[in-house]
């Protein structure tokens, strides 16, 4: 509402608002962008003739003396308004910026610069168009957009709640986020069910709690990405502990011990040979070892390739083992005798890290972000290929549709999981922001192309 100010020197202010010219006009708003049917509207208290032009046109005529009971205040009674419908998309407005002015009795008493955005003609017909967007009105909403031809706008058709936090288990991650940390929880005595000991060459055994939690991680992971649960086998156990005792036994993780390392044993080195070693300083948590694998933000070489990350993201990969011995814990990932296999399952036809709503535990020390895609669900040596050599990626922030730069972009076609790979790092990223991702001109094995896009919440 506009008003008369009166400066009355060392009184102060008086501030008038109940005159008879005071007006206000609404709607195009000062810097507004227009599309599609909308209106001219506004209020002048007591007018006499209100005409409105366009970049200086002729005068257009709008009807008077609407009731608004909002203006009694101002204009001491209600019929003041004032609206014109229009079509944006007018033969004599063309797209981009625009000025309009407000007279009454051929006297100027407001103005406004807007923009108008059209579809290319007055009145499109014919075009049917429903959108959704994710993480609107809030991050836990989506809004479903509709083309209304007879308003030529997008129009709310529903709101629901978002799909991106349709896998994620919000209670799983609030704990995990308050005690991975510390591990304070997971002391020996509730790791252990026979405690390790390094000079006698023992690997001791995991509690059935410690197994659980780290299969619990894990699937919970791969419930992100719809993938389906690894089945724990038990049989492994003794391997993984074996092998994760020669971790700790020794100076350096690796899945190839000599015989020359202490407490070297076959069983051990048959299962570092086929497993993701974690190694964590401080953390007795099996799952915050599971959630450092998937991460992977500082393996022991080449980093872009995060192969820690891709096995256990594998939906080839159907069954799981864990040990844990001090600082290292071991994950198997390959070698399972068949008859521990599992009918495959695979209903995604892409793998991304991070996707959808992710949890920011997984994204600590700011880890690549990756990308493989499913060509054939059946057969894993199917899906190898170089299909990310001209692959274009863009981060855009939905708010404001800014993009992200990314940079150590990196390909291979490495058998860690599936044999197709690119990951990137980007720069800037925040929580509880919604981006799209786009990986654009994706050459599959016939020469044809494909293009990907995925939301991504980190919170």
């Amino acid at each position: 509402m506009k008003a008369v100010i009166i400066w009355l020197g060392m009184v102060g202010l008086l501030v008038i608002t109940n005159i008879s010219w005071a007006a206000f006009l609404e709607s195009p708003s000062d810097g507004g962008n227009l599309s599609g049917v909308g209106f001219i509207s506004g209020w002048k208290c007591n007018a006499t003739n209100i005409t409105v032009t366009i970049n200086d046109g002729e005068h257009l005529s709008v009807a008077m003396h609407q009731e608004r009971e909002d203006l009694i205040g101002t204009c001491g009674s209600a019929p003041h308004g004032f609206i014109k419908q229009v079509n944006w998309a007018w033969p004599h407005i063309s797209d981009g910026e625009h000025v309009i002015v407000a007279y009454d009795e051929g006297v100027e008493f407001d103005r406004s610069e807007f923009t108008v955005g059209t579809l290319g003609e007055e009145f499109p017909k014919g075009l049917k168009r429903q959108i959704k967007i994710e993480g609107f009105p809030s991050l836990n909403e989506s809004t479903v957009l509709e083309w209304n031809e007879s308003t030529q706008h997008f129009e709310v058709v529903t709101l629901e709640p978002s799909s991106l936090a349709n896998e994620y288990d919000e209670d799983f991650w609030n704990e995990f986020n308050r005690t991975y940390l510390a591990g304070a929880l997971w002391n020996t005595g509730r790791l252990y069910a026979e405690i390790p000991n390094l000079s006698n060459c023992q690997a001791g055994r995991l509690t059935e709690a410690a197994k659980n939690r780290a299969l619990e991680t894990a699937n919970q992971i791969r419930a992100l990405h719809g993938l389906s649960p690894f089945k724990y086998i038990a049989f492994y156990d003794s391997q993984m502990q074996e092998a994760s005792l020669i971790q700790e036994a020794n100076p350096s993780a690796t899945h190839a011990p000599p015989p020359s390392y202490k407490c070297y044993t076959e069983e051990g080195r048959e299962g570092s040979a086929t497993s993701n070693i974690s190694l964590s300083s401080v953390n007795l948590d099996p799952g915050a070892h599971i959630m450092h694998l998937v991460n992977d933000a500082n393996p022991a070489d080449l980093p872009p390739a995060v192969g820690h990350r891709r096995w256990t993201l594998n939906p080839f990969v159907t069954n799981f083992s864990y040990g844990q011995v001090g600082r290292y814990g071991t994950q198997k990932v390959i070698e399972f005798a068949s008859k521990y296999d599992q009918t495959l399952q695979i209903n995604v036809n892409f793998v991304a890290f991070p996707y959808e709503t992710y949890p920011f535990n997984l994204l600590i020390e700011d880890p690549p972000w990756s990308f493989s895609i499913i060509v054939d669900k059946k057969n894993l040596q199917n899906n190898e290929g170089d299909f990310f050599r001209n692959a274009n990626i863009t981060v855009t922030r939905v708010s404001d549709e800014a993009q992200l730069p990314i940079y150590n972009r990196y390909t291979d076609t490495i058998g860690y999981g599936l044999p197709n790979f690119i990951s990137w790092q980007v720069n800037g990223w925040k929580q509880n922001t919604l981006y799209e991702v786009e990986i654009t001109n994706v050459i599959l094995n016939d020469g044809s192309t494909r293009d990907y896009s995925y939301s991504v919440l980190i919170q």
